[in-house]
């Protein structure tokens, strides 16, 4: 494998690695492993969490790859000494599995995102060997319909699994798999990117991105869903911020 990179910052594992640099480790590992990994792209919200309650941590540090999604992280690890080389967002690298990755016939796991969604998906991608479940509002809380998912998972040998029903839900069932043991392919945890993919959402444009603000944009789409999560919440990346500059004496 290639050397991974991996340095802690924000209480937070992350991998220092280029887009190019973690496909090539994904290339390798589907051609060297016959058991489960996952992916995970942590932002903002993902730190706050993971500071705030400890168990979540572990989520992030068992995953086989664990890459900055956030600008606003990039620029607060460079404040502290840590320069990632490259944000790779979950939404970009979604598009990049699905557009240039995904065969027609690779086997393929979607848990989360609707009927419809998916369908969509299918029907403009040509994929003809998918698996999907979409299930229930709330299913955290009824293990029946946790164990549904998991043993959907381990079911056949799937290459790409691709979870889409929120954090810290889908990172939760990726870590379930791996501990496992039983499931093969590789996992990633998508939220919305589906969405995105298939443009029932839209991402900022490019210029927005690079001004940083590609979070006000989303904010404005749903402010109702969105402002508690940028305006609250993501404020307490300051003070974890404030911390990490403080114990590395900058």
């Amino acid at each position: 494998m290639l050397d991974n990179k991996r340095r802690h910052i924000f209480n937070f594992p992350f991998d220092l690695l280029t887009k190019q640099q973690m496909l090539m480790r994904l290339e390798q590992c589907w051609s060297e492993s016959t058991g489960f990994e996952y992916c995970v792209t942590p932002n903002v919200d993902h730190v706050v969490r993971g500071n705030k309650k400890a168990e979540y941590l572990s989520l992030y540090e068992n995953a086989f790859i664990s890459v900055c999604d956030s600008r606003i992280l990039q620029k607060l690890a460079r404040l502290c000494g840590v320069r990632f080389p490259e944000v790779i967002p979950g939404s970009d690298l979604t598009s990049e599995l699905f557009l240039g990755r995904v065969q027609s016939d690779d086997s393929v796991l979607i848990i989360g995102a609707s009927d419809e969604l998916v369908a969509r998906l299918l029907s403009d991608l040509n994929l003809d060997n998918v698996t999907h479940y979409n299930p229930p509002m709330g299913f955290m809380n009824n293990r029946d319909e946790v164990e549904k998912c998991l043993l959907l998972a381990e079911s056949k040998p799937f290459k790409y699994l691709f979870f889409a029903v929120g954090s810290p839900r889908q990172e939760i069932l990726a870590y379930e798999l791996k501990s496992r043991g039983k499931a093969t392919g590789i996992g990633f945890c998508i939220g919305a990117s589906i969405d995105f993919l298939v443009g029932t959402e839209s991402r900022a444009p490019k210029w927005v991105q690079a001004l940083n603000f590609e979070w006000f944009y989303r904010f404005l789409q749903n402010p109702r869903r969105l402002w508690r999560r940028y305006f609250v919440d993501g404020l307490r990346i300051f003070p974890i911020f404030i911390k990490e500059l403080s114990e590395r004496g900058k």
